[in-house]
């Protein structure tokens, strides 16, 4: 078994094909990468051991009985723990929601079982999945595996960092301005956030109904389809559901424009993710050489950002009323004075931050006429140590395709003090799985190794 579990989900599946190793065996040396790896990293908070063998057991018996099994049928995967697994804890990294087990799967899930998926466990993130370093002050800190004691990005910190530990092949997690893309560029992992509606929130517990997206995540950009396909379907019980058709993009190679983000320093990134954005840029040209340079001066991410923050935190306030109400001491004083924030402002405040919010569909309008796909750097910044406060700026770049409703990739770029930073590539809404094929080709003309 020696190896299993440094595997990705595409050599995986490849490998269970042709009988080279059982689901057994694969899931037998991931849980011994967990029980090695997590102590130090702490990105499961929940691991169903007996369960994972189980369900492996299962899908090595479908393949011996030569019934038709789906590619996803044995992998390992993990799922971010705001996301209900039915049998397993359903914390959403709350200390209200602690002896919480869900009752039934979330409809993503229920998706990944019709595969035959193996689900490992559920995965740390940020206090109610309202933040960005994971450091979570009921279930401690996920450490970034390239450096601990430095963050994974977040909210979906753990699933990101499960994945560069090689304690999974493939996790879900989620994405409301940014929570898939940021811990991705941080931990040198691919993250993918669908359209708008694509993929059903239900079984979620919801940061925002408008913005809340659950996306997959993987090692390398090919392994996406796997799962994006299966989990992606219109849900006729969930309202936030929508049939949007996937579409090619308008143009391919040669032809593609390629619209890259050139007014970096305004925005406030880093010299060196800057630096690493332009190389990624110039390496890419051989294969896309039809450029169109994109400023969005007439864009302040913070002041949408900050929208975004109170559409959140006001819907929130409902979510978690009753435990507010019954238990306000479990929730940490950073995440009470969010809510307080929300409450103290008025309807007509929510509804102006809701308005301002429909800007950024206005100005993806305008850019997608003029290009095919959008690059950005995904965060302005590397990963940071626990001990230094969050960038005010970390989600700026990411959270303009949730309030847009576009699908948006993160791939790795490389390394700047070695630590990883990530290339944003977004598309028109319904370019999903053009985008993540894109994605793949981009993958391999910049040399990114899973």
């Amino acid at each position: 078994m020696a190896g299993l579990d440094d595997l990705d989900a595409r050599a995986a599946a490849d490998g269970l094909a042709r009988g080279d190793f059982s689901s057994e065996e694969l899931i037998r040396a991931t849980l011994a990468r967990i029980e090695s790896a997590n102590p130090s990293i702490n990105a499961y908070l929940h691991v169903a051991r007996e369960s994972a063998i189980a369900q492996a057991r299962a899908s090595d018996a479908r393949r011996l009985s030569n019934a038709a099994y789906h590619p996803l049928d044995g992998l390992p995967v993990a799922v971010k723990d705001n996301i209900a697994v039915a049998g397993m804890p359903w914390t959403a990294g709350m200390a209200a929601y602690r002896d919480r087990v869900a009752t039934e799967d979330a409809y993503c899930v229920a998706r990944l079982r019709k595969s035959g998926a193996v689900i490992l466990g559920k995965l740390h993130l940020h206090e109610a999945a309202l933040g960005a370093s994971s450091d979570n002050p009921h279930f401690g800190p996920c450490h970034n595996p390239h450096r601990i004691g430095y963050s994974p990005g977040g909210s979906s910190g753990g699933s990101a960092a499960a994945l560069a530990a090689r304690m999974a092949v493939l996790t879900l997690g989620t994405d409301t301005m940014g929570s898939v893309r940021i811990p991705a560029a941080y931990c040198g992992v691919v993250g993918f956030k669908p359209s708008t509606g694509r993929v059903s929130q239900r079984g979620l517990d919801t940061v925002s109904r408008r913005l809340d997206h659950v996306g997959p995540m993987a090692r390398r950009v090919g392994d996406l389809g796997l799962i994006y396909q299966q989990i992606s379907s219109l849900d006729a019980h969930d309202p936030q559901a929508r049939a949007v058709p996937l579409g090619h993009l308008a143009q391919s190679g040669a032809e593609l424009r390629v619209g890259v983000m050139v007014d970096l320093d305004r925005h406030g990134v880093e010299v060196g993710v800057a630096d690493a954005f332009d190389r990624a840029v110039a390496e890419l040209a051989a294969c896309f050489p039809n450029r169109i340079d994109v400023r969005f001066d007439g864009i302040d991410f913070g002041r949408l950002r900050r929208a975004g923050l109170l559409l959140a935190e006001s819907e929130m306030n409902l979510v978690h009323a009753q435990a507010l109400t019954e238990r306000p001491e479990l929730f940490s004083r950073a995440l009470r004075e969010m809510l307080a924030f929300a409450r103290s402002k008025s309807a007509v405040d929510f509804v102006a931050a809701d308005r301002l919010l429909d800007t950024a569909i206005l100005r993806a309008r305008e850019i997608f006429q003029q290009v095919d796909v959008l690059l950005t750097p995904t965060a302005p910044q590397t990963a940071f140590p626990f001990s230094t406060p969050t960038p005010v700026n970390q989600a700026d770049l990411t959270s303009f395709a949730n309030f847009a409703g576009l699908p948006a990739l993160s791939l790795p770029m490389g390394l700047v003090d070695g630590l990883p930073v990530g290339l944003q590539v977004i598309g028109p809404i319904g370019s999903d799985l053009a985008l993540i094929e894109l994605g793949e080709v981009m993958e391999i003309a910049l040399g990114i190794e899973g």
